[in-house]
């Protein structure tokens, strides 16, 4: 059964080759039909068949029909060959492609990463496919509505692509028409038409005029834009906090004329046998033998019905100036309406005093104590000036002896000089070959590696790079020139952790490697 599939899979790739789609397909259609359908039990021609089927149904536009071949292969080569396989990693592009047709864009996106995390530790971060992988990315996030992180990513991808592989290459002309249709549905309609004409240039350039890509390139570029495209809207700016009112000071209540000054009425001391009440203070004409407690203050903006059931006494006179309904804004309201009512001023608040410059309360101090004349002090003064008088003479002597002993030449000495030599510079001793990298170290920046080693002495051989996820094969990162003791990995998952090693090629037979240094990044 398995070599079967291997000769059905290579004269399908035969007739894909010549053109011949649908023989491809009926030739595969015909072999899978009777095929086991559970991944756990598929072999390696099974799978590669079925990726095979994937690839030549969305090619032919049948995105559904392939997803599940494409699911198929994707799930039989991760049992049959591991994540990091050359094999699991094209299986995997292609379910991105059929998830992405197929309208599941999220589980695409999910791919994509992987094929890139995948594709980069194996061929590194500037090799075509893993540029076309952040390409196929770009166009996912592009339909989820990613659209600022789409246009940067594809920007990116082709400018990096451009200047590693130049200007002709018709995967970099692709990225750049891509991008000029991306920005067009975007309204960004300046750049659009600056990236369409450069594309339509370098195919003019670069490539046949009979070649199919300059023909969808021209069309794409007289294309109009995406009626349906809609950018989501940028995240609202956090409003700022409210600035803080002025304090406003409460104003005191100024009766007006006609309302005259409120008299309080005689205080009389209560008799033994009554009981004793806090006298209230009542309005003229009201009785004083009624006394309430005043309801709640309402707000401003309250009905004016707040009041209604309040026990006002019948015999009160309605056009009393302090009742509810007649009475100016309560001073706690000052600042809130918008004119100040009759009755109401406002009260400024204090000026600040200037502070004083003199003491609050006079301090008396005690007069100051006489200086006493010390006795000794001339004695100390008059030895001062004897010592001063005596160095000065003794320096005189001095001057004068060393002058005199200049004419006079130094004994010779038989002796010869003392010299002081440091010693000699030596260099490294040679390493023994077969000597690994020393001092292998990893700093992990999240978003880059940086890996360091110590190149041996004498030694004349490339460095190579090898790495890959933590418990999985590793697979070559870069081959460096002799002498290269550092090297910074880009591109990787934040999340994963890697492991690497570095083996220096001392000859065909002998290649030394350092021991795995991995990153702890899940714990």
């Amino acid at each position: 059964m398995s070599s079967g599939f291997a000769d059905l899979t290579v004269q399908a790739h035969q007739l894909v080759s010549e053109g011949d789609l649908t023989g491809a397909e009926r030739l595969l259609a015909d072999a899978l039909s009777d095929a086991d359908p559970r991944p756990g039990n598929a072999s390696p021609e099974l799978a590669e068949a079925a990726g095979l089927q994937a690839r030549v149904l969305v090619a032919l536009g049948e995105p559904h029909s392939a997803r599940g071949w494409a699911a198929f292969a994707y799930a039989a080569a991760t049992r049959l060959h591991g994540r990091s396989d050359e094999r699991t990693v094209t299986a995997a592009a292609t379910l991105a492609a059929v998830l992405h047709r197929v309208g599941s864009d999220a589980r695409a996106a999910r791919l994509y990463s992987d094929v890139i995390i995948e594709l980069t530790a194996r061929d590194g971060p500037e090799s075509q496919r893993v540029l076309a992988a952040h390409a196929d990315l770009a166009t996912v996030e592009y339909a989820r509505g990613q659209c600022e992180v789409a246009r940067d990513r594809l920007q990116d991808a082709w400018e990096l692509h451009r200047e590693v592989y130049g200007d002709g290459h018709p995967s970099g002309v692709k990225m750049l028409a891509k991008l000029g249709a991306m920005e067009r549905d975007c309204g960004r309609y300046a750049d659009s038409h600056e990236h369409l004409t450069l594309a339509e240039e370098l195919c003019r350039l670069h490539l046949d005029p009979d070649d199919p890509l300059a023909a969808q390139v021209a069309g794409l570029a007289r294309a109009a834009a995406d009626p349906d495209h809609v950018c989501p809207a940028p995240a609202p700016a956090p409003e700022p906090p409210p600035a803080r009112s002025t304090p406003v000071v409460p104003a005191a209540r100024v009766p007006p004329p006609a309302e005259g000054p409120h008299d309080l009425p005689p205080y009389s001391p209560p008799a033994l046998d009554e009981p004793v009440e806090t006298p209230l203070y009542h309005p003229p004409g009201r009785a004083a033998e009624t006394a309430h407690v005043p309801t709640p203050r309402t707000a401003p903006e309250a009905d004016g019905d707040a009041f209604d059931d309040y026990p006002w006494p019948p015999d009160e006179p309605a056009e009393q100036p302090w009742r509810p309904g007649a009475d100016p804004l309560p001073p706690t309201v000052v600042g809130l309406a918008d004119d100040e009512p009759d009755g109401v001023r406002r009260v400024p608040p204090p000026a600040p005093e200037p502070p004083s410059r003199y003491l609050p309360v006079h301090v008396p101090r005690p007069p100051a104590a006489e200086r006493r004349t010390l006795p000794w002090l001339p004695l100390v003064v008059l030895g001062v000036v004897v010592a001063l008088l005596l160095g000065t003479i003794a320096v005189i002597a001095g001057v004068s002896r060393v002058d005199d002993g200049r004419d006079t030449p130094p004994p010779a000495t038989s002796a010869p000089a003392p010299t002081s030599a440091g010693p000699a510079p030596t260099t490294p001793a040679a390493a023994e070959p077969g000597t690994p990298p020393g001092r292998f170290t990893l700093t992990d920046r999240r978003d880059s590696i940086v890996l360091s080693w110590t190149y041996p002495a004498g030694a004349e051989g490339p460095v190579v790079v090898a790495g890959g996820r933590s418990g999985q094969p590793q697979g070559t990162f870069a081959t460096l020139p002799a002498g290269s003791a550092d090297y910074i990995a880009y591109g990787l998952d934040r999340t994963t952790d890697y492991c690497f090693t570095v083996a220096l090629v001392w000859s065909t037979d002998t290649v030394a490697r350092t021991g795995p240094v991995c990153t702890r990044r899940r714990r």
